[in-house]
């Protein structure tokens, strides 16, 4: 940390001078205007030349250490959620193979594109995820999952096993989602490293883990409509429908909850979720049929994870009531 002593300057100004190391590096002279960020407590300073493509965040990968399926697909997923704008991969040699299959992954990545192929290296632009809410992210989340709630009713009511598809392909647009909230969160971390920002910095981690827990939800439901379409009782499948449409219920509220900081509805959906959680334990303790057993495990971990949101929901409604005073200490 660098300490530097006001000065005044003709009575009425006041002068702080600027370390000459950074001077150096931004290649400032007399006379140049430089831009101040004022917040409350801090002030944060930047050059004024400092234009916006100069703030596009780039990164070079000199040699991608293996080529196999896998590691390609867990690398790319891993430099896209850093929040870059353009990454460069250099290798002394890509293959056509390696390249297709780096294509196929940034495909399934929301905003991302290949824009430049070489024998030696390949370019990938992140095009204007800037412009996506992290909150939109969320809600349309929300809205994936009450499709795949509706097809899975659907289909049991129907006694149609079609829907798994579609159901798995809803799954995969979640995760996908997941991905560019993450990417957003990293994004807004590094604007909001302010310790003036702290509380919007609280709220953007606790987006993070609400779209942790809605791509779980996610996958959960696709596993639910696996083994509910294996089952073949009526009765059995008429009771999954009663669930479902609860948990519905349910899950729309929590998300209301979260959204809107309803504190009172946060607690009402923690207590609700608790008490269906105990009608499908004795339900579960009631079945001999082992895909019916195997569906009602997958309801459980939905209501564990809404749960989960509720209680998210619960302490930011708590945190953003709290009134903040200024401390004054006495000499």
């Amino acid at each position: 940390m660098d300490v530097r002593k006001l000065q005044l300057i003709g009575g009425s100004s006041y002068m702080v001078s600027l370390p000459k190391e950074w001077i150096r590096i931004h290649k400032l002279n007399q006379g140049d205007e430089v831009i101040l960020h004022v917040d409350e407590n801090y002030i944060r300073l930047f050059p004024k030349k400092y234009s916006e493509s100069e703030r596009i965040a780039r990164a070079v990968v000199e040699k991608i250490p293996r080529h196999d399926e896998k590691f390609i697909t867990r690398f790319v997923y891993a430099l896209y959620i850093q929040g870059l704008d353009e990454i460069t991969i250099k290798d002394k040699l890509l293959s056509p193979k390696f390249v297709s299959k780096l294509s196929e992954v940034v495909r399934s990545l929301i905003g991302m594109e290949v824009i430049d192929v070489s024998d030696t290296q390949v370019v990938l632009k992140c095009l204007a995820t800037s412009d996506f809410d992290v909150s939109g992210v969320l809600k349309r989340m929300a809205q994936i999952i009450n499709g795949m709630i509706e097809s899975i009713e659907d289909d049991l009511r129907l006694e149609s096993f079609g829907g798994v598809d579609e159901i798995s392909k809803l799954e995969e647009d979640s995760d996908r989602l997941y991905l560019l909230a993450v990417r957003q969160e990293h994004r807004l971390v590094k604007e909001l490293s302010s310790p003036s920002k702290w509380n919007e910095l609280r709220f953007v981690l606790g987006i993070r883990m609400v779209a942790k827990l809605l791509e779980e939800i996610a996958d959960s439901l696709r596993d639910l409509a696996i083994y509910s379409a294996k089952i073949l009782q009526k009765d059995l499948k008429n009771e999954l429908i009663t669930l479902l449409s609860e948990i519905n219920v349910i899950f729309n509220n929590v998300f209301k909850a979260y959204s809107s900081s309803d504190v009172e509805l946060s607690d009402d959906v923690i207590k609700r979720v608790e008490s269906l959680e105990q009608r499908i334990l004795k339900v579960i303790e009631q079945g001999d049929d082992l895909h019916y057993r195997l569906a009602l495990e997958a309801m459980m971990n939905v209501c564990r994870h809404v749960k989960s949101i509720g209680e998210v929901a619960f302490n930011r409604s708590v945190r953003e009531s709290l009134k903040y005073y200024n401390l004054e200490f006495g000499d």
